[in-house]
């Protein structure tokens, strides 16, 4: 079970290059990786998406990859046109001003685009050295989720204790609800009917509201459900988007017992389920 949250560095640096690698992880529905690299090493993109991929499987990602490498041949190419025109344009400014034309290359050298600087750099060279990196910060970047994941995994069975302890609770005020149905229905027939009543209506009526106010399937599908997410987290792998859905299912049953809450006890053990998950949902939307 891992967490889609985390974060990992890594630099290397040795006699011909300086490189960092940084993971950033956020909770995210699908898997969203976004890759920032130098312009130069841009053809390594699918490479290296490729390598990150087989260690995420959801949420958003950030790779950042900087890179220097003070060995590297430059090339300084002069714009000799765009320098032309600079001087020109001083030189009308000059004359527009009624000076002399006096300048040099310092005045020259304030203008932008005189001068273009390439480096011989070849992306499949940097590769060599930047996969082992990227694999060590992965490998980072996997255990934090790992570890948070656990802790989440803690609390996730804490939350469903609660929920098996408030099912366990109203299964044991459930008798207690046909008799409180039968009792309360039986006497307020007597009240308004008094001798005229009809016994065999009655206890039809009784009989119908019992079947309209029966909560034993929705604790047979919460016991079912329960069995279900526990399972999954035994499971292990990428889980997520499974107990998010198994959530739902809870959360549909406990509503429907709330609203044939027809005890005060178990309306209380509803609203503890309710809250219980909640939590789990939260967490579940944080796990990979």
């Amino acid at each position: 079970m891992k967490s889609m949250t985390g974060y990992a560095v890594r630099e290397h640096q040795d006699e011909t290059i300086e490189l960092m690698v940084e993971l950033k992880g956020y909770n995210n529905r699908y898997l969203d990786l976004q890759i920032n690299l130098p312009s130069y090493l841009g053809s390594l993109e699918q490479e290296l998406r490729a390598l990150v991929t087989e260690y995420v499987s959801r949420g958003r990602v950030e790779l950042t990859v900087r890179l220097r490498d003070p060995g590297t041949d430059l090339e300084v190419k002069v714009d000799h046109a765009n320098a032309e025109r600079c001087a020109a344009a001083l030189r009308s400014l000059a004359s527009a001003a009624g000076i002399l034309p006096e300048f040099g290359l310092n005045e020259l050298l304030q203008f932008e685009g005189l001068f273009q600087i390439e480096r011989d750099r070849d992306p499949t060279a940097y590769l060599e050295k930047l996969k082992p990196v990227l694999t060590e910060a992965l490998e980072e970047f996997d255990a934090v989720r790992r570890r948070e994941g656990e802790t989440m995994e803690a609390d996730l069975r804490r939350q469903m204790e609660r929920i098996e302890q408030a099912v366990q609770g109203i299964e044991t005020q459930a008798p207690r609800l046909q008799e409180e149905i039968q009792s309360t229905v039986l006497a307020r027939f007597r009240e308004l009917l008094g001798e005229t009543l009809d016994e065999g209506r009655a206890y039809s009526e009784v009989a119908a509201l019992l079947v309209r106010y029966s909560i034993s399937e929705e604790l047979a599908r919460l016991r079912s459900h329960i069995s279900a997410f526990l399972q999954i987290l035994e499971s292990g792998g990428v889980l997520g988007k499974k107990l998010d859905f198994i959530c739902q299912e809870l959360n549909r049953e406990a509503n429907t017992i709330a609203s044939k809450g027809y005890l005060t006890g178990i309306s209380q053990r509803t609203i503890e389920i309710k809250d219980a998950i909640e939590n789990l949902r939260e967490q579940a939307r944080n796990l990979e």
